[in-house]
């Protein structure tokens, strides 16, 4: 159109550059609409600079408008006609991309607000979510379980039964055993004395008295014979391998029944978190459209105000007062509320949809989860015979436990390798087992830190009272539901009573020392001046202090008389007080056993004081301890989880053979405190 016009040479010069900056400005404008088109259709803008660049194109059209007025063409009207047709309908084409892109922009925003809705709308309130081939029915697996677990108590009374039975038998044949040798003792001539005087009564005295013998001995013989019998052919093994074969197999069911409600809680949580997490991400989708399409609608306003200013321009050239319309168009303001998007104003950031969430994503399975405390009383109660832990792969009981025993400190402890963190170094003594790792030691037992580091402990190192308040931290291996494991590993919270005497003074003396191993020793075998009595003993005069007691591990424990030649002191006793919250007290029940269910697997302890040691240690893992024929020997640990002070007399059976229970008492309460001689004789 320009060139068309040049070569006419209608224009004036001023008017031609007018024209070659408004076409020059309209490409350029045209340019970045088309780019910002491009970036509209994508959604990807973070912003424009569109907007600054159509005020600067306004304002070149401004000035241009200005530089026209102040130069006027005549008669050059006709010649501008077909040029303001042309450039109107490019106008025209540019309003159309404005309103199109909004309109796209504002289509794909409503869009993005009903996807939200989408997300819940594939289920509904009472939509479930269970693994494949799974109904939602637990019962058959439960039913499987609770039928098994009745045999196994069935066979279990069974064995128990074989067991009394044949306790019985013993306990028979040696009675009639006692009393068959009774009638193979020789008798006396005397045994045979009669008063009569007739021989021939005599002697049918005589053969009557033998033939009730014969009578008897052959009864107390054929007795004998036949309990002996009977106890050779009543073989209770069977009954025992049948019961641990029928435990294995409710074991298994019993695997199943919480591997599926495992399966049922994995497949409900992912198919509610999807639920949940489509939601989210449509939100924040829906949340990124409204902006994206808000930045479009305001970069489409600049040009909606650009285009409606060159239209008046345009307009103004065709006018009959060119000036006086060009004027109007510099004042004129363009509103752009057209260019607008109902989904922008429509946005509120508190009015997030909430899909329908099926009501099982809101309260949970009604069974409970395998792995929390609820399962096993709410699913298990009532079973004839007690489930074991829970193995099922959603189950994560811990393999082992830190028990902190405080005011104690290692003799010795691997000092190569620190912790910064208690977490740190308790994984490493589990990576090492209870055979590579005893606990951790904690230096201030304020947590491990990197300028006080943890330490691990070798397995056997004795430990020791801490004076700057150290802890350990012993690691124990988990017990399960059902099986209580016993350990060599020493008590360290055990209480001693320990007796000594003094040559220079009559009577003894007893003090109480805490925080003890079960298997403790004491001794006098130095003196020394740290303790206060020491310190008491050198202000009186003796230079080494007093006589100290040390347990087995060196650590001092208690003071004794003060230390010379001719003062000396020697435990003459020493008595377990308690372990564990329970004290070293028996309350013996005679003519009552437990079954071996009942009991802790393991061997059997040949003394008494053995057996009492290790039930103290064990703490409420040890009821008590049982003594077959209650002859001081072969003694049992009756199992803590199985027994109980509230059940014991419902289990404990009758016995035949005069077998015994030792129930541990349990401490009251009463607050034990440390043994320590603060006022020393030195007379």
């Amino acid at each position: 159109i320009l060139l068309k016009a040049w070569h006419a040479a209608h224009f004036s010069s001023c008017l031609m550059k007018f024209l070659l900056a408004a076409l020059g400005c309209l490409c350029f404008f045209l340019g970045q609409g088309a780019e910002h088109a491009l970036h509209r259709s994508n959604a990807a803008q973070e912003g424009s600079d569109a907007s600054p660049k159509a005020a600067a194109m306004e304002n070149m059209i401004m000035g241009l408008a200005e530089a026209t007025k102040s130069d006027p063409v005549a008669n050059d009207s006709a010649n501008l006609t077909d040029f303001v047709i042309q450039m109107r309908g490019i106008l025209e084409s540019m309003m159309r991309d404005v309103m199109n892109s909004t309109n796209a922009a504002d289509a794909a925003c409503q869009a993005a607000y009903k996807n939200i809705s989408a997300c819940g709308s594939m289920y509904n309130a009472s939509a479930v979510f269970y693994p494949p081939g799974f109904d939602g029915d637990f019962n058959p697996y439960k039913n499987n379980h609770s039928s098994c677990r009745t045999e196994q108590k069935q066979i279990q009374l069974r064995a128990s039964r074989c067991e009394v039975t044949r306790n019985a038998y013993i306990t028979l044949e040696t009675e009639y055993l006692n009393a068959f040798r009774a009638l193979n003792v020789y008798n006396s001539p005397q045994e045979c004395a009669s008063a009569e005087r007739d021989v021939e009564t005599y002697l049918q005295s005589m053969v009557t008295h033998f033939e009730n013998s014969r009578a008897a001995w052959w009864q107390a013989y054929h007795r004998l014979q036949n309990i002996s019998y009977n106890i050779s052919n009543l073989d209770c093994s069977i009954d025992t391998l049948a019961h641990a074969a029928k435990k294995s197999e409710c074991d298994n069911f019993q695997l199943q029944f919480e591997n599926m409600v495992c399966s049922a809680y994995q497949t409900t949580n992912e198919s509610c978190e999807m639920i949940s997490n489509c939601n989210d991400n449509a939100w924040n989708h829906y949340v990124n459209m409204v902006h994206n399409t808000n930045s479009t609608v305001f970069d489409n306003q600049w040009e909606y105000r650009a285009i409606k200013r060159l239209e008046c321009l345009l307009n103004a050239f065709a006018a009959a007062d060119m000036d006086a319309a060009i004027d109007a168009c510099i004042q004129a303001r363009y509103d752009p509320g057209v260019v607008n998007s109902t989904c922008v104003n429509n946005y509120n950031p508190d009015s997030k949809p909430t899909p329908v969430y099926p009501a099982v994503c809101q309260a949970g399975l009604a069974m409970p989860h395998p792995n929390s405390d609820q399962f096993a009383p709410t699913e298990y109660s009532g079973l004839d015979a007690t489930p074991s832990l829970c193995y099922a792969t959603c189950c994560n009981q811990p393999m082992y436990t830190f028990v902190t025993h405080s005011g104690v400190a290692p003799t010795s402890y691997d000092s190569a390798t620190s912790y910064s963190s208690l977490s740190d170094a308790r994984n490493a003594c589990e990576s090492l087992t209870p055979t590579g790792c005893y606990g951790v030691y904690d230096v201030s037992c304020n947590g491990a830190s990197v300028a006080e580091p943890a330490y691990l402990i070798v397995p056997g190192t004795p430990l020791q009272s801490s004076p700057s308040g150290s802890c350990v931290q012993v690691m124990r291996i988990a017990t399960d539901r059902n099986t209580t494991i016993t350990t060599t590993l020493p008590a360290i919270n055990c209480t001693w009573d320990v007796t000594f005497n003094r040559t220079n003074a009559t009577g003894v003396r007893t003090v109480r020392i805490t925080d003890a191993a079960v298997d403790e020793a004491f001794r006098f075998k130095t003196c020394s001046t740290e303790p206060a009595g020491g310190q008491s003993c050198v202000a009186q005069g003796f230079a080494n202090g007093a006589w100290v007691m040390s347990n087995r591990a060196g650590a001092i424990v208690a003071d004794g008389s003060c230390c010379s030649a001719t003062r000396f002191n020697r435990v003459v006793s020493q008595t377990v007080h308690g372990c564990n919250g329970f004290l070293n007290q028996w309350q013996q029940s005679s003519d009552r056993y437990f079954s071996v269910d009942d009991t802790i697997a393991g061997q059997r302890h040949p003394t008494i004081d053995a057996a009492k040691q290790q039930c103290l240690s064990l703490g409420s893992l040890c009821w008590g301890l049982t003594d077959d024929g209650c002859d001081g020997s072969g003694f049992l640990l009756v199992d803590g989880f199985q027994v109980n002070s509230g059940n014991w007399e419902g289990r404990a059976l009758a016995s035949s053979q005069g077998t015994c229970v030792y129930q541990k008492q349990v401490d009251s309460g009463v607050s034990q405190t440390a043994g320590s001689s603060s006022q020393l004789d030195a007379s």
